[in-house]
């Protein structure tokens, strides 16, 4: 059995962070991939890049880490209002004056995506879907979308960040979508820092996790599950972070509704 602890869109906040990797090691996985967005919103992201940085964790390049990291002038995010728009330029603004050249030139480096191979299950791990580092694969995606850009990416296993919403979905027999939801960051309701674990192995074993979707990928007789997991840290004192900034305060009310 193989298992894989995904996690992204930490966002400038270390304490979602360190509390993701001490509940990864409490569960003893290894293996480690982020899947981008380490920056933004949040009032550290020097501190985040230094903690990814040491973990020696693999990394794939989120949306406003190529902003970032190329100097853009933007993060390549969708606003959908004029507020908002504002909101995010002074986050980009921010995280833009408070990331240094040595790790600016870092992000920028960092791969679009990563592929890995498991007894003939190809897993593509990308940051907002595999054509493009910023599309949205929400939840209210059609199955025939998913399963077109599957194909399209020779991937039988597609791992996505971005949405900031945890998921495990099967549009078609053999193909699997997992996203990692958000360390620091959260939008589906729930304000505790979320990772999920990717669980490969005998039908027994991903069963075993309690996921009703497992499956066998592709023409293999490899299973599919996904195990979410949630983790509590203090908030507040990233609200506090982030009004000491002068970042606008609905980055904090996002924490507390998540």
């Amino acid at each position: 059995m193989r298992r894989i602890a995904l996690y992204s869109d930490i966002h400038g906040n270390p304490d979602a962070l360190d509390a993701v990797y001490d509940d990864m090691a409490g569960v003893g996985v290894a293996e480690r991939v982020c899947l981008g967005d380490l920056v933004g919103y949040g009032a550290d992201p020097a501190g985040v890049i230094a903690r990814v940085r040491a973990s020696g964790d693999a990394v794939v390049q989120g949306n406003y880490d190529r902003g970032i990291g190329g100097r853009l002038g933007n993060c390549g995010c969708y606003y959908a209002t004029e507020q908002a728009k504002v909101e995010g330029e002074a986050s980009y603004d921010f995280t833009d004056a408070h990331v240094g050249d040595v790790d600016s030139a870092w992000l920028a480096g960092l791969p679009s995506e990563l592929r890995l191979e498991y007894h003939g299950v190809s897993i593509v791990l990308c940051h907002g879907s595999p054509r493009r580092v910023n599309e949205y694969l929400l939840p209210d995606r059609t199955d025939t979308q998913l399963e077109r850009l599957a194909r399209e990416a020779f991937a039988d296993v597609v791992c996505v960040g971005h949405v900031h919403v945890p998921y495990h979905r099967t549009p078609a027999p053999g193909v699997h979508y997992v996203s990692s939801g958000s360390v620091g960051k959260p939008k589906d309701g729930d304000s505790r820092a979320c990772w999920v674990e990717l669980v490969l192995g005998t039908e027994q074993e991903a069963l075993a996790t309690g996921d009703a979707l497992a499956a066998p990928a592709g023409c293999t007789d490899i299973f599919v599950a996904a195990v979410f997991h949630r983790v509590r840290y203090d908030i507040e004192s990233q609200v506090h972070a982030m009004a000491e900034a002068g970042l606008p305060t609905s980055f904090g009310e996002a924490l507390h509704r998540g």
